[in-house]
């Protein structure tokens, strides 16, 4: 049976990740499309990713042209900014093709949620998030909280060995990530959502070597969206998600976030001598002319994913902690940040494709995926996955 999978933005920056972890499955998937706004983009990353890659133009606000790209594919792995997940959902239904994204920063998430209906009646599997984080911190999350009876915190974190140029050059999508610089965090306390300021409450956190001790902070993000409704039954109070600067190097984080704070991440136009420009736009464009500079060496490039929770098992208090840690490809080409977004992916369209995830709806990563047989599948790409228990014996 001929299989089809179609990646969207496949010629970003984690797009092209994808289009190749997909195109090196040669026995299983037949065809990798590589769809993107940019077609001179898109051939180049069909080139390099190899004959099974082919590639082709597409607007996603175009829903005629999206649904003509996507009818007849095994699945679609929307990898475009998150702002367009929606229009890209739609088109699935209107085209009969299970859906993947990257997440959705909270906000969008939540919207995404309530085409559960529309996809359950389609007959149609929809995963949201499904890269490293959200993605890998959310199967974590439910391998788990499975294990217990009682739920009552779940916390991750997101680390890497920094750039040590202090480079400016985005490890993955720039408008992501001065929306994560510029809008309040969302956290899930004493059972409900609450907002904190963005980058706030810092914290050391010891990740699995090379990465070491890191500073990490809040961020919004798709975990804090989803996991407190996925938990809901085992009584969770606490879900929080921090990160250690995005994969900046502290330096390059902080002169961000002071642009951010001077109103450049802005999306509200503003009056200049007479005409009119967003802040974002123009930061945007001065930031693309910045050289992408790295002096990594290859002991550099790790990416680790924790996830701790608390909670029982009867009467007796558990804490549970999974790690997966991962370094860069062997020719140092590719950074495990990108691979370990990339991956996930891979595995979770692959498996839609081939109908081995078939559950109607719309359903975040903690519900949908099996998480041993994923965890193998890392394994395959070079990621380790650890867990680790301890539980309270004697005390008051």
């Amino acid at each position: 049976m001929s299989m089809r999978i179609v990646v969207l933005g496949g010629a970003g920056i984690v797009g092209r990740a994808i289009v190749a972890d997909l195109a090196r499955q040669v026995e299983q998937v037949d065809q990798v499309v590589v769809a993107d706004l940019d077609p001179e983009a898109a051939r180049a990353a069909a080139e390099v990713a190899g004959a099974t890659a082919h590639s082709g133009s597409v607007d996603v606000r175009d829903r005629r042209a999206l649904v003509k790209v996507l009818q007849g594919a095994a699945a679609c792995v929307n990898s475009v900014n998150y702002y367009f997940n929606l229009d890209v959902m739609q088109a699935c239904l209107e085209a009969g093709v299970p859906y993947l994204d990257l997440g959705g920063l909270f906000h969008m998430t939540r919207r995404q949620l309530e085409l559960d209906a529309d996809f359950k009646a389609r007959g149609l599997t929809a995963v949201l998030g499904i890269g490293s984080c959200p993605g890998v911190a959310n199967v974590q999350a439910g391998w788990l909280a499975a294990k217990l009876d009682q739920v009552d915190s779940v916390r991750i974190f997101n680390g890497a060995t920094p750039d040590r140029g202090d480079s400016l050059s985005a490890p993955y999508a720039i408008q992501t990530i001065l929306d994560e610089i510029s809008q309040p965090a969302m956290v899930f306390r004493e059972g409900r959502f609450q907002e904190r300021p963005p980058l706030s409450e810092e914290e050391h956190y010891h990740f699995p070597e090379p990465i070491g001790r890191a500073k990490t902070h809040l961020s919004l993000h798709s975990e804090v969206a989803t996991i407190p409704l996925s938990f809901a039954d085992k009584g969770i109070q606490e879900c929080a998600f921090k990160i250690s600067f995005f994969g900046y190097s502290e330096a390059a984080l902080r002169k961000l976030q002071f642009l951010a704070e001077i109103g450049l991440a802005s999306t509200e136009t503003v009056e200049l001598n007479g005409g009119s420009v967003r802040p974002r736009d123009l930061l945007l464009k001065l930031l693309s002319r910045l050289p992408a500079e790295s002096t990594n060496t290859p002991t550099e490039g790790y990416k680790a994913v924790v996830t701790e929770i608390k909670g029982s098992i009867g009467a007796r208090q558990v804490e549970l902690k999974a790690e997966t840690i991962g370094r860069p490809s062997a020719d140092q080409t590719v950074g495990a940040g990108k691979r370990l977004i990339a991956g996930p992916a891979a595995i979770v369209g692959r498996a839609l494709a081939e109908g081995r995830l078939s559950r109607p709806g719309v359903w975040a990563p903690e519900q949908a995926i099996e998480p041993e047989p994923f965890f193998a599948e890392l394994a395959k790409r070079g990621f380790t996955t650890r867990l680790s228990n301890r539980e309270t014996v004697a005390g008051p």
